[in-house]
């Protein structure tokens, strides 16, 4: 039985820095569950945020939490 690990992302926006945590099985799930939270957050389209994601890989990090 494989467990969801708890993961902690980092995003440097101009706005500033915005954390998130999830609970996923990879990086890459996390990184979506998170980029969709950030975005209903922000009150945004969820591909906007993607499209950042791809343009800024340096801005942000996602690990897992320990």
């Amino acid at each position: 039985m494989k467990v969801k690990l708890l993961w902690k992302g980092i995003f440097n926006f101009q706005i500033g820095i915005v954390r998130e945590y999830a609970y996923a099985y990879t990086k890459k799930q996390a990184r979506v569950i998170m980029a969709r939270r950030i975005a209903k957050k922000q009150g945004i389209d969820n591909i906007i945020l993607f499209k950042w994601l791809t343009e800024h890989p340096t801005r942000y990090s996602i690990q897992i939490e320990n």
